[in-house]
């Protein structure tokens, strides 16, 4: 089996019989687990102190909890528990409701939070290009991938401009022409990543990995196994490890 670096798995919410299952496989090289709310906090600190080698956690506020600005001290405080930690995820995000200035506010404090401590950054901006573009000096600054990455040249041409790297998983592999983004992005800058349990069920996780790595490759035109040594290559030098 390929080994492969997920950079985008809610492992804490996995079923309680599958998360040990991934953790142990020979093909897990590591987990980036992220958070969106603050009761992720403990429960990826807890997994990440259990298995630091093939762990990694990323602490954050995702735009749906906007109203919890409190929170933004309990992020410091586990930031620097865990020096290799990401900021993750955050951004902007229009599924639930408009984007709000509550939510510019939380993106930007977690955004110096993050250029102050020099940590890589996730972020989410679902159906919220515009909003995100206002951030775009800010995120000239930190080092962050977008998460979750469609078929959208305006998006690709912000984060090239930005230097951001690109967050491929299931809905980049639906993509009708898929291929001929995927020939527009800077190959040093993709990641790979699931959003499981999300975006496939924690039982089917480590066959489903098995087969995105495969259908990424056939867009890419390349080896499955050289891909996947490309974006290990590309994870590691984002993860700072």
């Amino acid at each position: 089996m390929t080994q492969f670096i997920d950079t985008h798995v809610h492992l804490q919410d996995f079923k309680p019989d599958f998360a040990p299952r991934v953790i142990r496989s020979v093909s897990v090289k590591k987990l980036v687990l992220i958070s969106a709310a603050v009761d992720d906090f403990e429960k990826i600190a807890t997994l990440v102190k259990a298995h630091p080698r093939k762990l990694c956690a990323a602490f954050g506020i995702h735009p749906w909890y906007w109203r919890d600005v409190a929170a933004l001290e309990l992020l410091k405080k586990k930031l620097q528990q865990f020096p290799k930690a990401l900021v993750g995820e955050i951004g902007v995000d229009e599924l639930r409701e408009p984007v709000n200035p509550g939510q510019h506010e939380l993106f930007s404090a977690q955004l110096e939070i993050a250029k102050k401590l020099s940590r890589p950054v996730v972020v989410h901006a679902a159906k919220a290009f515009k909003a995100l573009v206002e951030h775009e000096q800010e995120l000239k600054q930190v080092k962050y991938v977008h998460h979750g990455f469609v078929k959208n040249n305006e998006l690709l041409k912000f984060i090239n401009r930005t230097d951001g790297y690109i967050g491929l998983g299931e809905l980049f592999l639906r993509q009708e022409k898929a291929r001929q983004m995927w020939a527009n992005m800077p190959k040093e800058r993709i990641l790979f990543e699931t959003d499981a349990p999300y975006r496939m069920k924690d039982e089917n996780y480590l066959k489903e990995v098995q087969n995105n790595l495969a259908r990424l490759a056939e867009i890419a035109g390349m080896d499955k196994e050289e891909l996947a040594y490309q974006l290990n290559t590309n994870a590691q030098r984002f993860l700072q490890v």
